[in-house]
């Protein structure tokens, strides 16, 4: 396959080395160019000029801005994939509009994601389960932490 022929994806957001170690790239860089981004844009004309050669963008939602004035300047843009099914700050709408294939992984507006999060975090402070853990792994059980209330 010519380089002419391969597809460019920007992986957007990938601040903490997440995406690059979460899955396999190898088969995907077989086949096109993918580039990590780690560091936010300066600004939507950072991201324009850094974006411009690319065909597919993996976005993080929430993070990276893409109103219809970034996109447009995008015109080598044919795909747009979003972590999440919603993203305020993503003008999904102009995008189709031009053309683009937007996709998104699984999940929607159930709020019981956050919900249970922020519960397991309560009961994780409450009851000392981090230290727990910790005392457990060290071959401590029981030791180090304080007794629960009743």
């Amino acid at each position: 396959m010519s380089a002419a022929q391969r597809s460019r994806i920007a992986v957007l957001d990938d601040w903490q080395d997440v995406a690059r170690r979460c899955a396999d790239w190898a088969p995907l860089m077989a086949r096109a160019d993918v580039v990590f981004f780690q560091k936010p844009f300066d600004s939507e004309d950072d991201a324009a000029a850094k974006l411009q050669p690319f065909d597919i963008v993996l976005g993080t939602r929430e993070r990276t801005p893409f109103p219809a004035s970034l996109s447009s300047r995008l015109p080598n843009l044919r795909m747009f994939n979003l972590t999440g099914a919603r993203a305020a700050l993503v003008d999904v709408a102009a995008m189709i509009d031009r053309g683009v294939i937007v996709c998104h992984t699984g999940g929607g507006p159930s709020g019981g994601s956050t919900a249970e999060m922020a519960l397991g975090l309560m009961l994780a402070a409450a009851r000392w389960i981090p230290a727990g853990d910790t005392a457990v792994r060290a071959g401590s059980f029981q030791r180090g932490v304080p007794v629960g209330s009743f």
